[in-house]
């Protein structure tokens, strides 16, 4: 499967995980638990995009510049038309993604000749990623695929390492409770499954970008935040029911 095939899938899924305004709790934390696998594909993109690309610094400010506009479209959004915090939007997945990409580059331009000077950067990537949608997960979520990707076997056991760890003692106690509640807490408390949830799409990816025009090139840059924007705004203002 090529990467424009992954996209346009992991997007329409990710729609499926930002309609929680128009759906029961429990229908609400399935589509959450079911699009655990979106973030990390786009990561996994953004890794691939970030080796094949010929010029680094722009790819990696190619995703600052989509963050920062984002950053600068939910002010407005936020502020002047929802202005109600209950729908705010606050996600921002480029500037995680260009913080993760970062960690890469400084992967290769320092970590391998002054690892301390490296690893001081990555430590500093790591503390900015933390006010970060998801990349806290996703930034070392790309260091451990970027190092290992010529060895998946060891990748995937880093993964699912990391992923036992977060979920010991998560749940529990899911037995002592009903179904209705087991599918809330299992689906609004999938982050842990973060690191495994995009393994299977790693191996449908066939290695070759697909489709490739300017309309896929930006499809997502402009679909991500556009999707979002709508979704609250339909919501704050009760455009639906």
């Amino acid at each position: 499967m090529s990467a424009t095939m992954l996209k346009f899938i992991m997007a329409f899924i990710m729609v499926l995980d930002h309609i929680e305004f128009f759906i029961s709790p429990e229908l609400a934390a399935f589509f959450h638990l079911i699009s655990r696998p979106v973030a990390p594909v786009f990561a996994y993109l953004a890794i691939e995009g970030f080796i094949h690309t010929r010029n680094q610094k722009k790819y990696i400010s190619r995703l600052y510049l989509a963050a920062f506009a984002m950053i600068l479209g939910n002010f407005i959004i936020n502020n002047f038309v929802l202005m109600d915090p209950g729908f705010f939007v606050r996600n921002n997945i480029f500037l995680s993604l260009a913080l993760g990409t970062t960690s890469l580059y400084i992967y290769e331009e320092y970590f391998k000749n002054q690892k301390l000077l490296g690893l001081l950067l990555i430590f500093l990537v790591l503390i900015v990623s933390l006010s970060s949608e998801g990349g806290i997960f996703l930034v070392p979520f790309m260091l451990i695929c970027y190092i290992n990707r010529d060895n998946t076997k060891k990748r995937n056991i880093i993964l699912i390492m990391i992923t036992a760890f977060l979920a010991y003692g998560s749940y529990g106690y899911l037995m002592e409770m009903n179904i209705e509640s087991t599918i809330i807490l299992l689906g609004f408390g999938a982050d842990s499954l973060f690191f495994i949830a995009g393994i299977p799409f790693m191996y449908l990816y066939n290695g070759k970008r697909g489709l490739s025009n300017q309309f896929t090139k930006y499809f997502f840059y402009v679909f991500y935040p556009l999707h979002l924007w709508i979704i609250h705004i339909i919501a704050a203002f009760n455009i639906i029911g």
